[in-house]
């Protein structure tokens, strides 16, 4: 879903890319009906931690796969702007890697074999550590250049618009503002709030008192020292184990996740055609971001 991206993924990147592949939640009246479709259902890719949604189909960012492409489309740009700079140090060509690249948190930690193995931290994915190793060999001129390059260089803007979405057209699509609307209609259901009831219960009979409103952790968790490495410390991976343990016990995540879908089928349902184009339009910029990635990558 368009707006997860920012929600789950902390590890986004900052500057030119930042901008583009960070999503806002907007506002917007939607044609449709109000009534959800309860046979709408999210789906939870376990080794990637997706939430597959079914406006994913035709947001920009909707799908892994997709956020993938585009991401890899904008590095691409950075470093051929840095190459014309004069530096040749290039980050290593990697493949996404599902089991790293993605961990939607919107409503909590819900896979446990990843909480107990990285707590309430991240995996490092190989598009960042492949960079990573280019600053390092590249040395601080390089890291200074492409930080420049990343910061706003008008080639590179121009570039990346051909290549991924432009920012007004992705922050003003129909699937963005349906999105916006099916959540809201979603968090207005009285079954949102009594989804919460046997979480809550499990956290307080493991000894955690659980964070109100649209929070889905623990007090204990929120409050984990970040700067001396909580995240990941062994009470940070018992923690999360627990909080993953109560979110799949309770079906908090798939309970909600299904409640949005149901929501958001209705108004996929009125705005078919219109959702047809975009989703169109999505493909000819995968095609042309994968172009450029081969030619330049």
């Amino acid at each position: 879903m368009t707006d997860r991206w920012q929600r789950a993924d902390t590890r986004v990147l900052g500057g030119v890319i930042g901008a583009l592949l960070a999503v806002a939640s907007l506002s917007g009246c939607a044609v449709g009906a109000t009534k959800p479709d309860d046979s709408a259902h999210a789906y939870l890719d376990s080794v990637s931690g997706e939430i597959v949604m079914p406006l994913d189909e035709y947001a920009f960012y909707g799908r892994h796969a997709d956020h993938q492409v585009f991401k890899a489309a904008a590095r691409a740009v950075i470093v051929e702007c840095v190459k014309s700079k004069g530096f040749t140090t290039s980050p290593a060509r990697t493949q996404p890697d599902p089991a790293t690249d993605l961990d939607d948190r919107t409503f909590g930690l819900w896979e446990d074999q990843r909480a107990a193995r990285y707590g309430f931290a991240f995996a490092a994915s190989p598009m960042d550590v492949a960079l990573e190793n280019a600053r390092a060999a590249g040395g601080v001129q390089w890291s200074a250049a492409y930080d420049a390059c990343n910061q706003g260089d008008e080639s590179v803007i121009d570039t990346m618009d051909a290549v991924t979405p432009p920012q007004d057209e992705r922050l003003n699509s129909l699937a963005s503002r349906l999105e916006s609307e099916a959540l809201t209609r979603a968090q207005k259901d009285e079954r949102w709030q009594r989804a919460r009831e046997p979480w809550e219960q499990c956290l307080k009979e493991a000894g955690l008192t659980p964070e109100s409103g649209e929070h889905y952790m623990s007090k204990q968790s929120n409050a984990l020292p970040e700067s001396y490495g909580g995240s990941s410390s062994e009470e940070g991976i018992r923690l999360a184990s627990i909080e993953a343990r109560c979110n799949t016990e309770s079906r908090l995540t798939q309970t909600l996740a299904d409640l949005e879908a149901a929501y958001q089928q209705p108004l996929i349902d009125a705005n078919q055609a219109a959702l047809n184009e975009e989703k169109e339009r999505k493909q000819q910029l995968l095609v042309a971001a994968r172009e450029y990635i081969a030619a330049h990558g």
